[in-house]
């Protein structure tokens, strides 16, 4: 087994028989267990499937080696990693049954998962599919948030301790090496992890928290969209400076079809401070969440409620002017019904009314703000994202908040448009100027994610604008 693959709970199943295991070990465990046959050979023993002869259940048999066993330090490690996952009760944590001893001789049940390991997977299939990738990490996270919640950080999670059951289910092994939160000082500080996954604090030996984990699934989730690590080097101190000082090369760069969406939130779980990272699962949740309702090659809900709000401020100023400057013998006009897009399979939105002088072709509105025309085209085959960006971006410089608050959302999420922070942070910067309430909580948001040198660039953008 190579030495990154120490620790790996459960690996493919491989029939064989008892003949590695020591006679004395095998009659220990004879009288309650049934060897069936051996699972993996990690750095603290040997796994083996089991079936339990009192309840007939086949679990997975941790034994530990007799020179760890015999180790009263290892030995309490041993039993710390049965404490502390039994406080998780979760579908995508494997489940730690019980701790037995008989003389020399110590091992654990815990569930068995009829699957793969990640790291299996990787290295047969290469990567996952973007859709695939999604789905494994809200399932982690998922996993990951009921150990958040019950005090745990598990301090070392890669692809050997994920685990890919065969009906679709992920499970988080080996909690092992984990530790509470706010646990003694001299134990937090413990520097223990794999390097490859290991956050830039854990390596310098810094207090650690949930932050830590979210920036090990960041590597997950990056080598299964790359089929690589995000770090490498020939030796474990090469890869921890790495983690230190470099930053990974966006995943967009090996492979162009990942979401821009999906390449965001990687990139935020691999920042280096843990400020800059979600602050906690649940917001890497919400993060994926759009992400899996949203349609592909479709405007998602926020985009069209931009557009329409943008269309429904502007008509109105044209209104407001005309009835205005002719006083009560309005102009002429007609009544255009334009039916708001809609993705295969979602509701139609109402009609948007467009109230249009006449003249002016059947198939596009002329709104006039500031003696500048916006030409908003009507045509059915251009009811596309270009149409909604061009939009968003007109009603944006004729200074509507909301649109430039719908622009800035787009450039932060690479949503529509290639992702620039300094650009979504400039167009926030003019929303707030006119007053928009929630443009100031996304600059708040953005600033720590931004140099000084990217926040003097977006204020001088726009102070033109």
């Amino acid at each position: 087994m190579e030495p990154s693959d120490i620790k790996t709970q459960v690996l493919t199943q491989t029939p064989s028989d008892t003949a590695g295991m020591a006679p004395d070990v095998a009659a220990a465990l004879a009288s309650r267990y049934e060897i069936l046959d051996p699972l993996g050979d990690g750095g603290m023993g040997l796994v083996y499937r089991a079936r339990d002869r009192e309840t007939g259940e086949v679990l997975a048999l941790k034994l530990l080696r007799p020179e760890i066993a015999r180790d009263p330090a290892m030995m309490e490690r041993f039993k710390n990693e049965l404490r502390l996952a039994r406080r998780i009760t979760h579908k995508n944590v494997c489940r730690i049954y019980d701790f037995n001893r008989v003389g020399d001789v110590a091992s654990i049940t815990m569930e068995y998962v009829d699957g793969e390991s990640l790291r299996a997977y990787l290295k047969r299939a290469g990567r996952l599919t973007p859709e695939r990738t999604i789905d494994l990490a809200r399932q982690i996270s998922s996993g990951l948030g009921e150990a958040h919640a019950q005090g745990v950080v598990h301090r070392d999670l890669k692809p050997e301790n994920v685990m890919l059951a065969r009906d679709g289910l992920v499970k988080i092994m080996d909690f092992g090496i984990a530790r509470a939160l706010g646990g003694d000082a001299t134990t937090t500080r413990t520097i223990v992890g794999t390097p490859e996954y290991m956050a830039p604090e854990q390596s310098q030996g810094r207090n650690i928290d949930q932050r830590a984990d979210l920036y090990a699934l960041g590597l997950i989730l990056y080598e299964c969209l790359t089929g690589r690590r995000a770090f490498s080097g020939a030796t474990p101190v090469e890869v921890a400076l790495k983690q230190l000082k470099e930053r990974p090369v966006p995943p967009r760069k090996f492979l162009a079809a990942t979401p821009p969406h999906l390449e965001a939130i990687v990139m935020r779980c691999l920042e280096k401070e843990p400020a800059r990272r979600y602050a906690s699962v649940s917001e890497l949740q919400r993060a994926l969440t759009p992400s899996l309702a949203m349609p592909r090659r479709a405007p998602g809900w926020r985009l069209r409620a931009a557009v329409f709000a943008s269309v429904a401020v502007l008509t109105f100023v044209f209104a407001h002017k005309t009835m205005r400057h002719a006083g009560s013998s309005p102009p002429p006009t007609t009544l255009a019904r334009v039916a708001a897009p809609a993705a295969a399979g979602e509701t139609r939105l109402p009609p948007l009314t467009v109230r249009r002088p006449d003249g002016v072709r059947q198939d596009e509105a002329t709104v006039r703000e500031g003696g500048n025309p916006i030409y908003l085209d009507m045509r059915q085959d251009t009811r596309d994202r270009r149409e909604s960006l061009f939009l968003i971006q007109r009603a944006a410089r004729h200074g509507n908040p909301r649109a430039q608050f719908a622009l800035a959302e787009m450039y932060e999420q690479g949503r529509g448009v290639a992702r620039d922070p300094v650009e979504a942070y400039a167009w926030y910067k003019r929303a707030a100027a006119l007053g928009y309430e929630q443009a100031y909580q996304a600059i708040q948001r953005l600033k720590p994610v931004l140099t000084d040198g990217d926040i003097a660039v977006a204020e001088r953008r726009a102070s033109r604008r």
